[in-house]
């Protein structure tokens, strides 16, 4: 087996040489008022991605780098990027921000030098499909795959007027398949034996649950393992306490002290708590992350608020700013979630569960903000009988209002796990969020095949 992952080096820093004096020189000219908020935000990506089917395999590499100006007042935002870091085009960056001529903005810093950045070798990712694609065939299944996998490397640094943190990087992979009859993906963060075995079992139970029955429509006590709990989480718990979400039918910190789950959920968003290849010191405002506490004992304690919602109200905390992208604002979003897990295992779980189901992971989910509806997809279950999760059944849906699917949340179990809760796109910004969950009892949810 290849060692190393496909990414660049960890003690690469390519953005810890900008010169921070000359950069917050300029930008101190335009925050004009002692409310003024205003930084710039620099960014370098580079990807590596492997797509196609065995035997037509093609590796393509993207490196990207890049630089925005933001001026924050008030309940205001001007935002100014560019796809190159130089010292003329931050010039021209603060300018636009400022809404001034070029001449009247302060000399520029002297350089932008970024370190170069190489992406990795490719040999890691052929490495996985093979060895994903052999464990497969070892559990006596074959099926054509259109494998997309990719290593993602990103290194950002935002400094300010009166800050200047240190850059922050993320590593991680993420692998879309799609097959005759189906489309799966997931995030991982490494690609190693565990990896493998993971995604080649995903793989062939979604093959299998072709020809398993349907899963039964109805009410029904469902047990959600790990990775499905980190959908649930994300979805129920992160985007409906997202302050821009909450904007949308009042005061965001109007949601302190609602009972929005049952008692069961403790749930805690904890950047800095991640793994190192993805957890975070500041947020992309510059901001110190805030481990803070969502729900505690199903009561909501504190949203996740940005600079923006932050400014109108001294009960919202921000240090929870993500930008999708440099072109893009930045707004609330999860980082990592944590659900303080229970006393008894899984097995405590299913033992409950009766004659319900097991999902072992969620395909996508989605949250109304204006009618709290939830939406659960999930590509194939497990029948549960006799406190034992047996034979499979097809893909289905489980779906209901935010506060009756947080309140059906009877028990959570001990066995935590670190999971990618997927991709989320809410608002156009295409971000990774990440989860570590246990597994949880469900009643009384609603299914439908």
């Amino acid at each position: 087996m290849p060692g190393g992952g496909p990414r660049s080096p960890p003690s690469l820093m390519p953005l810890t040489n900008l010169e921070t004096r000359g950069i917050a020189r300029c930008l101190a000219q335009i925050a004009e008022r002692p409310q003024d908020h205003v930084d710039a935000f620099f960014e370098v990506e580079a990807q590596y991605r492997l797509s196609g089917s065995q035997g037509q395999l093609s590796i393509e590499s993207r490196l990207e780098r890049g630089l925005a100006v933001r001026l924050l007042r008030e309940r205001h935002s001007w935002l100014a990027s560019s796809d190159e870091i130089s010292p003329d085009l931050f010039a021209q960056a603060v300018a636009r921000v400022a809404r001034a001529r070029p001449s009247a903005v302060a000399p520029p810093p002297r350089t932008l030098a970024a370190g170069e950045v190489t992406p990795g070798d490719h040999d890691r990712l052929r490495w996985f499909v093979n060895a994903v694609e052999s464990s497969i065939q070892r559990r006596h299944a074959a099926f054509p795959i259109d494998w997309d996998l990719c290593s993602h490397d990103r290194w950002s640094r935002v400094i300010g007027a009166m800050l200047s943190p240190t850059q922050q990087d993320e590593s991680f992979f993420s692998l879309a398949v799609r097959t005759p009859w189906a489309r799966w993906g997931t995030l991982l963060l490494d690609l190693d034996a565990a990896s493998v075995e993971a995604v080649a079992a995903s793989l062939t139970s979604l093959f299998r649950a072709q020809r398993a029955p349907a899963s039964p429509s109805g009410r029904a006590r469902l047990v959600l393992g790990p990775d499905a709990a980190a959908v649930l989480l994300h979805e129920a718990v992160a985007h409906a306490l997202e302050t821009d979400t909450l904007a949308l039918t009042g005061d965001p910190a109007a949601a302190i002290g609602v009972e929005l789950g049952a008692e069961v959920l403790s749930v805690v968003d904890n950047p800095a708590g991640a793994v190192e290849r993805v957890s975070r010191t500041v947020d992309d405002e510059g901001m110190p992350v805030v481990s803070r506490w969502l729900l505690r004992a199903g009561v909501v304690e504190q949203p996740l608020a940005d600079l923006f919602m932050g400014a109108a109200s001294e009960r919202l905390t921000p240090g929870a700013a993500r930008r999708g992208n440099r072109h893009l604002a930045p707004v609330p979003r999860s980082t990592h979630l944590e659900l303080l897990p229970g006393e008894v295992d899984r097995e405590a779980l299913l033992a409950e569960c009766g004659d319900g189901l097991y999902v072992p992971e969620l395909s996508c989910g989605s949250l109304d903000p204006l009618s709290g509806e939830l939406r659960l997809d999930f590509p194939y279950a497990r029948l549960v009988a006799g406190g034992h999760a047996g034979g499979l059944s097809g893909p289905g849906r489980i779906q209901g209002p935010l506060l009756e699917m947080l309140g059906a949340v009877a028990r959570v179990a001990d066995d935590v796990a670190p999971a990618g809760a997927g991709w989320c796109a809410k608002g156009g910004h295409r971000l990774a969020v990440w989860a570590s969950a246990p597994s949880l009892l469900l009643t009384n949810a609603r299914v439908l095949a």
